[in-house]
């Protein structure tokens, strides 16, 4: 991104995400928390690139690569070309949280994730929590103000994170939606949703109104369990942090279409290389099936038939848009 590029991404970042830039201490408190996830990311680099792991097919690596190389800091060869100082210690709550995240994956070892040596659940516990923390929280509220979430009655949520994102739209809706309907293909989602969520949920059938939560492997078989009562008649679909865990995002766009309303929102929230490398590293050996640019994003949703309406962001904190179908 060139320099006026860069300038007018930081501008926007102030005028759009401000309340969690406020939340998050303010504007030099939120820079020193993202220069911690560049330098634990450059330090994790660097114990691959020493054990010879630099050009594991691994997607942690893979993502660790290109977020690095995209920012400036590798050249394509993998080496280091620019370093950071190790940052001051964080001052605000939610910045200290987000720090921490990263020191916890740290000390699981970067060369022990790349080499597929850290057991799972392991890495679901610290997935879980990172779901859960104030400033993951405040990310996802801050993004439904902005592209006006709570404004709709029907919503259509793909993978659904285990329920926090829904649970965070339900605690700031004047009046709640009246159908929200999402899926996930992991059963333990699925079950932690149920829980998260409390009573009324229904699981595997939808009445229609509620919230209703299919285990399934992608839009395309939820589509079908909803049968041609419910086609077409959903207002907007909530897709923050969704698309780089879709099976396969491009059939799972599609389908999409078939729930939305002609001309119904798709709202897209979606971590992209140029924004953390640390946390775009950790997502992805949390189990991110993708990796994307923030223009990958935008040719994924073009080619899956939706219009773009209106950018907010590209790039930082991640890539923001409305799209209509």
């Amino acid at each position: 991104m060139s320099f006026f590029g860069k300038f007018i991404e930081d501008l926007n970042a102030t005028r759009y995400y401000g309340d969690f830039i406020k939340a998050a201490g303010g504007l030099e408190e939120v820079r020193n928390a993202l220069r911690w996830s560049v330098w634990y990311a450059l330090k994790w680099w660097y114990e691959l690139y020493r054990e010879g792991l630099h050009k594991s097919s691994n997607i942690f690596v893979r993502a660790l690569y290109l977020s690095l190389l995209e920012n400036g800091y590798i050249d394509k060869d993998g080496r280091i070309i620019k370093k950071i100082k190790e940052p001051r210690p964080p001052v605000n709550s939610y910045a200290a949280e987000f720090v921490e995240l990263h020191g916890s994956f740290d000390r699981l070892g970067a060369v022990k994730v790349a080499s597929n040596q850290v057991d799972e659940n392991t890495i679901g516990i610290l997935y879980s929590t990172m779901l859960s923390q104030g400033w993951y929280d405040v990310m996802r509220l801050t993004f439904y103000r902005l592209v006006g979430a709570t404004a709709y009655k029907r919503l259509y949520a793909p993978v659904i994170k285990e329920g926090h994102d829904i649970a965070s739209l339900l605690a700031v809706s004047m009046t709640p939606p009246e159908l929200i309907v999402g899926y996930d293909y992991r059963p333990d989602s699925v079950e932690l949703a149920k829980e998260v969520l409390g009573k009324g949920v229904s699981v595997g059938a939808c009445p229609g109104k509620g919230i209703c939560i299919f285990q399934t492997a992608s839009t395309c078989e939820a589509a079908d369990l909803l049968g041609p009562q419910l086609a077409r008649s959903f207002d907007a679909a909530l897709v923050f942090h969704s698309l780089y865990w879709m099976l396969d995002p491009m059939r799972d766009l599609q389908c999409m279409r078939r729930l939305l309303k002609p001309e119904g929102k798709l709202l897209v929230g979606q971590q992209v290389i140029e924004s953390t490398p640390g946390l775009v590293a950790i997502v992805a050996a949390m189990g991110a099936k993708h990796i994307f640019r923030s223009s990958d994003v935008e040719n994924l949703l073009e080619a899956a038939g939706y219009k773009r309406e209106k950018v907010y962001l590209r790039t930082m904190p991640f890539y923001i848009a409305v799209w209509r179908a």
